[in-house]
């Protein structure tokens, strides 16, 4: 039985990018997708290596075989909408 993968979605701050390709966001370490989209404060495309910590964040992950993988973070604006 193959099940199906569920995406969660979380906001939390990103404090670290490892050099064995993991994020911490939270205190918890997190894989990243090799499909990844990472979007700036900005809204603009970037790669992790784009994004300074500490930085607050908006993240989608799954839990896969390898443990948890984040598909998606969103660098929070400088200045949120209203």
């Amino acid at each position: 039985v193959i099940a199906a993968s569920k995406i969660i979605s979380d906001k939390g701050t990103l404090t670290s990018i490892e050099d064995d390709g993991t994020v911490i966001i939270d205190e918890k370490g997190y894989g990243i997708d090799p499909s990844v989209k990472i979007i700036d404060r900005k809204g603009k495309k970037t790669t992790i290596y784009g994004l300074f910590p500490p930085t607050k964040v908006y993240f989608e992950y799954e839990y896969t075989i390898k443990g948890f993988v984040i598909k998606l973070i969103e660098e929070s604006p400088d200045v949120l909408p209203k």
